[in-house]
């Protein structure tokens, strides 16, 4: 059922979209392979087991907000709109714009959470992981101006996301984190 102007609003989703290019942005910042030693002792693998799951758990955050704006993206319509902040008037139903505030705040916090985390991990990482993390910068690099489109964004946090995960699946199968560590 078409709504009237009157119970829509506008909360200007630009800024959750800026919000997921800032969680790519964020881990870029930080990542490096900074290990030098290949001896590492028990308590360093346990710490790393630790920062591994972590950044692990950061990245589920960020692909699940990338999945909900999505979806509210185009269930609107919005996804060819042009990204730029009050450029285009979206309009939400009310409910939607509380999921909008509360998705703006936990893509901040995730935003916060994967820096420090690969910030937390660069110290475990060495040459053998450097042509993962020189792709992530890579791609970042070649971001020269915002998306265009909020379908755009949705596509750039996506394979932000793949970048991310290609290097801690890397990770999680060389240091053999994905198996069970109770024994």
């Amino acid at each position: 059922m078409p709504k009237s102007s009157d119970e829509l609003v506008d909360p200007d989703p630009f800024s959750v979209g800026l919000g997921l290019v800032q969680i790519f942005a964020a881990g870029v910042m930080f990542l490096e392979a900074r290990r030098h030693s290949q001896a590492t002792q028990q308590g360093q693998r346990d710490q790393f087991l630790a920062v591994y799951f972590q950044a692990k758990r950061s990245l589920i955050f960020f692909k699940r907000a990338v999945d909900e704006f999505e979806t509210y993206i185009f269930e609107g319509g919005y996804g060819r709109k042009e990204f730029r902040i009050g450029a285009v008037r979206i309009m939400f139903e009310p409910r939607q714009r509380q999921a909008m505030r509360r998705l703006h705040g936990q893509i901040l916090t995730t935003a916060n959470h994967m820096a420090d985390n690969l910030d937390d991990i660069s110290e475990h990482l060495g040459p053998e992981d450097q042509k993962n993390v020189d792709a992530i910068h890579a791609r970042a690099k070649g971001i020269e101006a915002f998306p265009d489109s909020y379908r755009d964004v949705i596509a750039l946090s996506r394979e932000a996301v793949q970048l991310y995960q290609d290097l801690l699946d890397d990770v999680g199968e060389r240091e053999n984190f994905d198996t069970d560590n109770s024994a």
